[in-house]
């Protein structure tokens, strides 16, 4: 009997901890990317190993590249050049290369690591629309603060040419946000078709899927964006100090954060003032927060028992993020 108490108080006590550990923000963005003289060793040494293998023969003038690296299998870089040989006729050249095995894993034998080649061509139009749409991605590139450290994963560098300002790029890891993600999708597709065909092409959704986040970039706000925004900031303003008052120390910590990423000017440029991913994010943070404060009577007890605190039913009930939805009615 004395046993399953035990069992059922480190249940408890496990899904507790896990809740308070992920009770953060995560920003889904693209990174700036580090800065050579501030890497440790081991990142250099690694990132040696990829410039002196994987991209053996790939050239410097390239208008669109993407560098992938997965915790464990084998690395691979997608790149777009345009055709030197055939500079006056603006072809463009796809080319795709990887790894046979892992390179941080490889140590002193990385030598023998083989590298697989492919390439293509694709048309001037496809190029063009691909490079826009890295252009208008990796512009959104900023450095934000980021609670959850991640270290396993995929890590996507995302590289372009950009007329009149150089090479700009951003790098994330296992990306969620959706244009990152689809714009992923669309480079992974050319990358099937370099394997088995000599000329490759965007399908129609593809185009439409790059066309549309150039647009949604490119969209500039309303009268009506910022009369919401400033309503957004006011109820902040008025409201953020008493509710937060009230807070168990963690979750006041939560949504200070919370609230201040919402009313930071920065984030409606990355959101595109768009009304519908802003309300979908604020959405999640208030999802977030009550699903990691609701807990059964028996996690409560045994919670109380040991001195742990636990978030009044009132403040998860009535919280500030639902106040805050209230204006996308």
């Amino acid at each position: 009997m004395k046993t399953k108490a035990y069992f059922i108080l480190l249940v408890c006590l496990m899904n507790y901890f896990s809740a308070q550990s992920q009770l953060f923000l995560m920003y889904d963005g693209l990174n700036p990317n580090e800065n050579y003289f501030d890497l440790p060793k081991y990142s250099l040494e690694y990132n040696q190993k990829i410039k002196e293998k994987l991209f053996d023969g790939l050239g410097e003038d390239f208008h669109v590249r993407m560098l992938v690296r997965p915790s464990f299998d084998a690395e691979y870089i997608f790149q777009v050049d345009r055709d030197n040989k055939n500079y006056e006729a603006e072809s463009f050249v796809v080319r795709y290369q990887k790894t046979e095995s892992n390179l941080w894993y490889a140590k002193e034998n990385y030598k023998k690591i083989n590298i697989r080649k492919y390439q293509a061509r694709i048309n001037k139009e496809d190029a063009e629309l691909l490079t826009n749409a890295f252009v208008k991605l990796v512009e959104t590139t900023r450095y934000e603060r980021n609670d959850f450290i991640t270290t396993d994963g995929t890590n996507y560098l995302l590289s372009a040419f950009e007329y009149g300002v150089g090479v700009v790029s951003g790098n994330v890891q296992s990306p969620r946000d959706n244009e990152i993600k689809a714009v992923v999708d669309v480079v992974e597709n050319l990358i099937n078709q370099t394997k088995s065909k000599r000329n490759i092409k965007l399908s129609e959704e593809a185009n439409s899927i790059l066309t549309n986040i150039i647009k949604q970039i490119e969209k500039n706000p309303t009268s009506a964006d910022y009369e919401q925004m400033s309503r957004i900031v006011k109820i902040i303003e008025n409201n953020k100090e008493s509710y937060c008052s009230k807070l168990t120390e963690s979750n006041r910590l939560h949504v200070e954060d919370a609230l201040q990423v919402i009313q930071d000017p920065k984030q409606f440029a990355y959101y595109n003032f768009d009304k519908s991913t802003l309300k979908n994010f604020i959405e999640g943070i208030e999802e977030e927060f009550v699903e990691f404060n609701t807990f059964d009577e028996d996690s409560k007890n045994e919670m109380l028992k040991n001195g742990h605190e636990i978030e009044k039913e009132e403040n998860i009930k009535n919280n500030i993020f639902q106040l805050i939805l209230k204006e996308f009615d």
